[in-house]
């Protein structure tokens, strides 16, 4: 009979869900970050924070790109003497860092007045803006290698950081500085302990030539793809009426957690897929992904479902029992966006971003969600539906595209192959 998995997909299957079972950990520790600001702060706070966490979403995108664009170059090059280009690529961001961060805290008036928070809160978002751009070179080293295990450590031990930090910050009244750089400071600190702990066997010759560069037009593509990705579900927060912005932010904060619980294997999925070069192997890695994600998203989505009441109550609190009608369906409104997630991921490893026409429309309908509709709660949850809805469908039907046309690919390899 012929082996389903092969041993390197068998290994991939235990790195999903050994990070199945240490990101649901990570997940209800940053689950658990947020209910504490919302119940253990007064709403004023807990809805400025709510708008800086949109910022935060948003600076943070050059992390998930500069790890994408290292974790491929690692990958490409297994073998190779790699510790050149882990100080130059450390240089390099660092450079990147304090050119934009220093732009974006110069504009602090326009981001304050877009956003409606204080201008002196940018600084904090400008400094977690520098670390988004230094702090992902480690994971994407270790990522690269596949290093799953020592990723989800460190991820733990981020998020143990950002718990104490949270606590501390609601202790001093909610200082809401401290609770935004509980967001990038840890990252900072794990990057600066393991990067010089990852090594590579030198070379006896090593040729000047072959020193490895920043792909940077790949680095731009990739990032605009993730703001593209990223821009509806970051832009939501600081666009919502401020009227009701914090019963908004209490139900994004339970949507959320099906969010981040259904994409906790993006990151193994993406190192899987960009040291794979078979497709057929690509796709099946693909499949086993999208199918857990859409199996934790829905299961969580139908426990909303069954258990609102009593699941806002131990959560956001009975502050926010307007909510509860809502949390279920934004649950699978959530899971619907961690499949687009997934694939995107897919996407990337194979360089289509021509896909990411579809975010990009999917971002535009955001804005323009909220420009129009933006007068009550009822009106924006179903402009959301809408937004990541059109998303899901177009995704999947893009997606189905693309796998046919592998598929077809495969069966024509096969015929030549015959003859």
């Amino acid at each position: 009979m012929k082996k389903k998995l092969s041993s390197t997909q068998t290994i991939f299957v235990k790195n999903l869900f050994l990070t199945t079972i240490l990101g649901g950990i990570i997940g209800i520790l940053n689950y658990l970050f947020n209910i504490f600001v919302a119940r253990y702060t007064d709403q004023e706070i807990f809805s400025t924070f709510s708008a800086a966490l949109g910022l935060i979403y948003l600076v943070q995108i050059p992390a998930t790109a500069i790890q994408s664009v290292v974790t491929k170059e690692v990958a490409r090059n297994r073998g190779r003497n790699l510790n050149h280009y882990k100080w130059y690529s450390l240089g390099i961001f660092s450079i990147l860092g304090v050119i934009f961060s220093t732009l974006f805290f110069l504009a602090r008036g326009s981001i304050a007045d877009l956003a409606n928070i204080d201008t002196e809160i940018v600084l904090y978002l400008a400094i977690t803006l520098f670390f988004a751009f230094t702090s992902p070179i480690g994971k994407g080293f270790l990522l690269g290698k596949e290093r799953i295990g020592t990723v989800n450590l460190i991820l733990l031990l981020e998020t143990i950081l950002k718990f104490g930090m949270g606590a501390l910050a609601i202790n001093m009244g909610g200082s809401v500085p401290l609770l935004i750089l509980a967001n990038s400071v840890p990252a900072m600190l794990t990057t600066i302990f393991i990067l010089p702990l990852i090594k590579f066997k030198k070379e006896d010759r090593f040729e000047k030539r072959d020193t490895l560069k920043i792909n940077y037009r790949e680095l731009i593509l990739i990032t605009f793809s993730f703001l593209f990705l990223n821009g509806p579900f970051m832009l939501s927060m600081p666009l919502v009426n401020p009227e009701f912005r914090a019963e908004f932010s209490a139900i994004s904060i339970l949507g959320k957690l099906v969010y981040f619980a259904s994409v906790l294997t993006s990151s193994v999925l993406f190192a899987r897929l960009t040291n794979e070069s078979e497709e057929r192997s690509q796709k099946k890695s693909l499949l086993i992904s999208l199918l857990l994600s859409i199996s934790i998203g829905s299961f969580i989505s139908i426990i909303f479902f069954l258990f609102k009441d009593l699941i806002v109550n131990l959560t956001v609190g009975e502050q926010y029992s307007m909510i509860t009608p809502y949390i279920g369906g934004f649950g699978l409104t959530m899971t619907a966006f961690a499949f687009v997630y997934m694939s995107a991921n897919y996407f990337i490893s194979r360089e289509d971003y021509k896909y990411f026409l579809i975010p990009f429309i999917g971002t535009v309908m955001q804005i323009a969600s909220f420009m129009f509709r933006n007068e009550n709660l009822d009106m924006v949850m179903l402009n959301q539906t809408v937004v990541y809805g059109f998303m899901a469908i177009t995704t999947t039907i893009y997606l189905l595209f693309k796998l046919r046309k592998i598929k077809n690919g495969e069966e024509e390899r096969e015929k030549v192959g015959e003859y």
